[in-house]
């Protein structure tokens, strides 16, 4: 029988570092961005003077309405905190949540010290910043997804694609994982009624604000919305079209189309290669991870926030894999989101260029890992004809 691997940190290295995480919160709290003063502090005020439920039947704010309606409750504790606070409470519940999603993965692997593997979340300072100092809330999205990861190592795929609706109905990011899911459902003949669990989801978040009076024309219009925030190829990512865009003479704008069908080819080939050589158990954290850093590396128009679920799957590989190329690509990944929120901060592009070289030798670390860990010799190659019909079959 193999040994339990012992726990990532002792109980005592644990609770200081938690305690410098919280000293982290509490400086960081009185602290604003540009993004919480023109946008999220105002959208509260507004369905305090509005209604809390009045508020939803005309749009307002750049979000989806689920993110809107955790702001309508924490702003039933309008004028005992200060807005920013509220807001950021939003946060930091959120990143509890994600501590949460990644026991329940932890446990599911059945690895050591689940407890301390969810924890250790919380001390990661891409996490701590965006809720704490940043007063975003992209937990709410992550967390659902490592959830679905966790469906899916237990071969549960109704769950599996009930939680990624969840994670779409909050924030678009949810597609840079899509290739993964997808090739899982395709590798394992996932009946096609069943992929219905993730719109439906989706679908049943929306309904509240739908049934308060919002358009239904602008809340489809949200995401599209969305991708028309700014022309540049990347801001603050740390990807490689961060390092493209600092190059003299180079018109990134110009660039985007391209990125898009770079990007397009590599998830076209990693479902590809998933369903041609199936991955299960603890492989699926580095499928899932891989999945995370192509899209988000690979794709135009990405923020320095956008590694977020690769920071906390990069975690997750390293505890479930326990060797020195798991963790450093943790470190690198870790390093590159957090250098990537200092440019941000310091308007000093250089640090997400530098980000963006420790994300792309960390994409490499997991693709050269994950293709010695799944051989592709003597398999078929994918009839995606034959794929499909297959589907149609089982879902009849």
């Amino acid at each position: 029988m193999a040994k339990t691997p012992p726990a990532l940190l002792t109980a005592p290295v644990l609770a200081g570092l938690l305690a410098l995480s919280l000293l982290a919160h509490w400086l960081s709290f009185p602290l604003l961005t540009t993004d919480m003063v023109n946008d999220n502090v105002p959208w509260l005020r507004h369905m305090v003077a509005a209604g809390r439920l009045a508020a939803f039947a005309h749009p307002f704010g750049s979000y989806t309405p689920p993110y809107l309606y955790l702001l309508s409750a924490v702003s039933l504790l309008h004028g005992a905190a200060p807005d920013p606070y509220l807001v950021k409470l939003i946060g930091v519940a959120a990143n509890l949540a994600l501590a949460g999603a990644l026991f329940r993965l932890a446990r599911t692997l059945g690895l050591g010290a689940p407890i301390q593997i969810g924890a250790t979340a919380l001390l990661l300072p891409s996490v701590v910043l965006n809720a704490a100092l940043l007063g975003q809330c992209d937990a709410l999205w992550a967390a659902p997804l490592v959830l679905a990861l966790a469906c899916a190592v237990e071969r549960r795929h109704v769950p599996m694609l009930l939680w990624c609706g969840v994670a779409a109905a909050f924030k678009l990011q949810t597609g840079l994982v899509a290739p993964f899911f997808m090739g899982v459902a395709l590798a394992r003949r996932v009946p096609l009624w069943q992929w219905l669990a993730a719109p439906g989801a989706l679908v049943a978040m929306m309904l509240p604000a739908l049934a308060l009076g919002w358009p239904l024309d602008d809340m489809l219009a949200i995401y599209p919305r969305q991708s028309t925030w700014f022309p540049d190829l990347a801001r603050n990512a740390p990807n490689i079209w961060m390092i493209v865009g600092q190059l003299r003479g180079v018109d990134g704008p110009a660039l985007i189309p391209l990125a898009y069908l770079v990007a397009i080819a590599a998830a076209a080939g990693y479902v590809a290669r998933m369903v041609r050589v199936p991955v299960d158990g603890r492989g699926l954290v580095l499928a899932a991870l891989l999945a995370t850093l192509l899209m988000a590396g690979l794709l135009p128009k990405m923020h320095e926030r956008y590694f977020f679920l690769a920071d906390v799957l990069a975690l997750a590989h390293a505890a479930s894999a326990r060797t020195r190329t798991g963790w450093q690509i943790f470190a690198l990944v870790e390093g590159g989101s957090t250098l990537a929120i200092f440019a941000y901060l310091s308007g000093i592009a250089g640090f997400a260029a530098l980000g963006g070289v420790a994300m792309i030798v960390a994409t490499w670390l997991a693709l050269r890992d994950f293709r010695q860990a799944n051989p592709a010799r003597d398999i078929p190659r994918w009839d995606a004809k034959r794929q499909f019909a297959a589907l149609r079959h089982r879902s009849l």
